[in-house]
């Protein structure tokens, strides 16, 4: 009788976790449907700190006009002429960078801050290179890009942009970055 008791309550507790576990799912994606931005807000906020990222450059490198001019794919942003950028990378895929592995492990971000002079007065926008899935767009290195506000707050171009794709081909044999910007490292120096 106690064992029988036992499997009822158990069984309950199974039925109820079958109907609440699928509702969470089935509201999740209401909420997408309804706001297709919901995606945009939490991968906003995964970027909202840099000091959770590696910062690679230990001082803005100089991005020529023409190629600052295609990072801009909105009239929010007033681009003409040299800008600087600091790159930044997540944690697991700085040994790639560092090495210049041509392959990062998927989930890997790569964001760049934009600056109109070296001493960084002020971010114009960012750019964030993320690692998709192998599939995701063979043809440019499964990169998604992305173009984001000054403040981090307006993803204005996230996916398969092209203008991004474009330059970041040219590097294809170090995983679709330039890794220009970094400085050599002594082999004993972390």
């Amino acid at each position: 009788m106690k064992k029988l008791l036992l499997v009822g309550i158990a069984m309950y507790w199974a039925a109820i976790a079958a109907w609440v576990w699928p509702q969470n799912i089935v509201k999740e994606m209401e909420e997408l449907r309804r706001d297709p931005l919901l995606s945009n807000r939490r991968f906003l906020a995964s970027l909202e700190k840099l000091d959770s990222y590696v910062r690679v450059t230990d001082e803005p490198f100089l991005m020529h006009a023409p190629t600052a001019e295609q990072c801009v794919v909105s009239n929010h942003v007033d681009v003409h002429g040299d800008r600087f950028c600091d790159v930044y990378v997540s944690k697991e895929g700085e040994a790639a960078i560092r090495e210049g592995k041509a392959e990062y492990p998927v989930g890997t971000l790569v964001i760049k801050s934009k600056y109109p002079d070296q001493q960084r007065s002020r971010v114009e926008l960012y750019t964030v290179m993320r690692k998709m899935a192998k599939g995701y767009w063979p043809e440019h290195g499964d990169w998604e890009f992305s173009v984001l506000d000054s403040e981090k707050k307006h993803v204005l171009a996230r996916g398969r942009v092209e203008s991004c794709a474009s330059c970041h081909d040219a590097y294809a044999q170090s995983g679709y970055l330039t890794r220009t910007y970094l400085r050599e490292r002594p082999n004993d120096e972390p």
